[in-house]
């Protein structure tokens, strides 16, 4: 019989080779994304009440007063300056005469305490141009103690908004001309707006001098914890009350 060779019978692995690897199943699913990176932060909107603003002002106390200057700040289309007090008076007076500027009008002058601060008061002034229509407001920060230079000599108003000053925050201010209480009667003890002072005031402060017989809105002990606050509307029936 003939020896066919397309008729031979498979070999046979030899006997210390190892089994081939089977091959891997198909993924039925495809692998999931990668997670997407986060988005960065949008950046804050500028605040358009701060937005800078022209200021001839501010452009001549950076040349004249550059050392006097603190910072400058801008707020609802208003520039202002917070000054060291060196040469204020210096500045007030040029501020009112300069031809370009002509801040002939103080319109208010006041006082904050932040008692936190190494400088707890902060004078604020507040300038007014009439014939030029324009406004800046100067701050200068005082320590306890630490007395400001009037501003009555430049702007006559100064005189009884630093009186008020005086008496509400006991800051004194040098060289004025008459520098006592406006408000509070003269023995009052100490100063109503500085954030130390009691909230409701002192009992013994609230002190009545005469009885009350207005026939609307009298004040009377019995309603409040105060005396002197408070009103009584049944006063106003009868028209006697008493303070």
């Amino acid at each position: 019989m003939t020896d066919d060779p397309n008729n031979q019978p498979p070999a046979s692995p030899s006997a210390g080779s190892p089994p081939a690897p089977a091959a891997p199943p198909a993924s039925s699913a495809a692998a999931p994304p990668a997670p997407a990176a986060p988005a960065a932060p949008a950046a804050p909107k500028a605040d358009p009440l701060k937005a800078k603003v022209e200021s001839r002002a501010v452009d001549l106390l950076h040349e004249r007063f550059a050392d006097q200057v603190v910072e400058v700040l801008y707020h609802a289309g208003d520039a202002l300056v917070r000054l060291r007090k060196d040469r204020f008076l210096e500045i007030a007076r040029m501020l009112r005469d300069d031809q370009e500027l002509r801040f002939d009008y103080l319109s208010n002058l006041t006082a904050v305490h932040w008692p936190q601060r190494p400088q707890p008061f902060e004078m604020v002034y507040h300038l007014f141009s009439i014939t030029k229509r324009h406004r800046l407001t100067l701050k200068m920060d005082l320590g306890e103690g630490e007395e400001a230079p009037t501003a009555s000599v430049i702007w006559p108003t100064a005189n009884w908004h630093e009186r008020e000053v005086f008496d509400l925050f006991g800051i004194r201010f040098s060289g004025h001309p008459d520098l006592t209480r406006i408000l509070m009667t003269d023995e009052w003890v100490g100063h109503p707006l500085r954030k130390d002072y009691p909230l409701e005031g002192k009992p013994e402060d609230h002190l009545q001098y005469r009885e009350v017989t207005t026939a609307q809105h009298v004040y009377t002990y019995e309603k409040s914890p105060i005396r002197g606050f408070g009103w009584k509307k049944e006063i106003e029936k009868t028209g006697v009350g008493k303070g």
